[in-house]
């Protein structure tokens, strides 16, 4: 997470150059300047670009409002509120959710890159296992909260791929979404 103000600028640009130009506008000169910083204070808070990068999308998805449930909230109400998160997160920003995709992809062949990345789904997937352990204590034993929550982060970022290159199926994309929340909570289903 974002340690120092500094860093945090540094983060803050990189965001915004991605939104704006995708992965080729993320330049070290380009984000020294973006930040108000040298190139060498760049390399002396973040060793690389990518590292900028991953701690951008990760603050970037920790930080969506619907990762931290209202106290009191329902399961299905978060579930239908994470799914409306992942697919207005890709429509606000669609450079941003690109150049993460191009992230992932390139984690095939970074192994460095690809750990980081797992030490960021190993975080989200522990949040969606705490979360469903607070609004659904009861529901799920042990080994099932933890393949439920890897099942909706599975089904999260394929979500937001699919919203990400097939934009024109918007409507069947919230209804399967609709659909695996309805499974995931029979009882609540309207």
């Amino acid at each position: 997470m974002v340690k120092s103000s500094k860093r945090g600028d540094i983060v803050a640009a990189a965001v915004a150059l991605l939104a704006e130009g995708g992965s080729e506008a993320l330049t070290a000169s380009a984000l020294a300047g973006r930040a108000g910083v040298s190139k060498a204070n760049v390399f002396h808070h973040f060793p690389r670009l990518e590292d900028i990068v991953l701690e951008a999308f990760e603050a970037f998805i920790m930080g969506m409002p619907s990762m931290w449930p209202a106290p009191g909230m329902a399961l299905r109400d978060w579930l239908l509120a994470l799914g409306a998160d992942t697919t207005g997160t890709v429509e606000a920003d669609p450079a941003l959710a690109g150049a993460y995709f191009g992230f992932v992809a390139r984690a095939r062949t970074d192994a460095r890159l690809r750990n980081r990345l797992a030490e960021i789904i190993a975080a989200a997937r522990a949040h969606f296992e705490a979360v469903l352990a607070e609004l659904a204590p009861d529901r799920f034993p042990p080994a099932e909260r933890r393949a439920m929550a890897e099942l909706i982060l599975i089904t999260g970022d394929g979500l937001a791929l699919h919203r990400q290159l097939f934009a024109e199926q918007a409507d069947d994309q919230t209804s399967a979404w609709g659909r695996l929340v309805d499974m995931i909570c029979p009882d609540d289903a309207p």
